[in-house]
C-alpha cells in the first residue's frame, strides 16, 4: 500500500499495523489521495467514496504536500487496499475498476464503489472480493 500511495518513506518497508493506524491518525500527504486514483475512475464516483467534494478535492489537489484529515485518510487506504484485492483477484487494474463500477449480485445489485462510504459497505466489498478469490461468488 505504501509504494501504491507513493509514500513509503512515511511507512517504511513493511509496516506494522499499528504504524499504520499511526499515520492514518495524523494524517497521509494528500499526493497519497492523488496516487490512489486509477486510471479510467470517473471522479465524482470515487470522491463520494473518500467523503469530499470536488471543490474541496480541487483544493487539496492545489496543495498535495498537506495532510489529509484522519478520517479521509483511512477512506483513502481503504480505498487503495480494496482496489488492489480486487486486481489481485481479477488480474488487472482495468477489470478492477469496471468491477468497482457495476452492480453486484452478491451486493444485492449495488456498485461496490458506492459501498465504501461506510465502514460496513467496505467490509462487504472486502467480503466479496475474498469470496471470489475463492470460488464462492454468486
Amino acid at each position: 500500500m505504501a509504494e501504491r500511495l507513493g509514500v513509503p518513506k512515511i511507512l517504511g518497508k513493511s509496516p506494522s499495523p499499528i504504524k499504520v493506524h499511526e499515520v492514518l491518525s495524523a494524517g497521509l500527504p494528500r499526493r497519497a489521495m492523488l496516487n490512489a486514483i486509477p486510471e479510467g475512475f470517473p471522479m465524482a464516483e470515487l470522491l463520494a467514496a473518500f467523503g469530499i467534494s470536488l471543490r474541496t478535492f480541487m483544493r487539496l489537489k492545489a496543495d498535495p504536500a498537506k495532510r489529509l484529515g484522519p478520517d479521509q485518510s483511512a477512506r483513502v487506504w481503504r480505498f487503495a487496499e480494496l482496489l488492489a484485492k480486487a486486481e489481485d483477484v481479477l488480474g488487472t487494474s482495468q477489470r478492477a475498476v469496471e468491477w468497482m463500477l457495476e452492480p453486484a449480485m452478491a451486493l444485492e445489485k449495488r456498485r461496490p464503489i458506492d459501498l465504501l462510504t461506510s465502514p460496513v459497505g467496505a467490509q462487504l466489498v472486502d467480503d466479496v472480493i475474498e469470496r471470489m478469490r475463492y470460488d464462492v461468488y454468486q
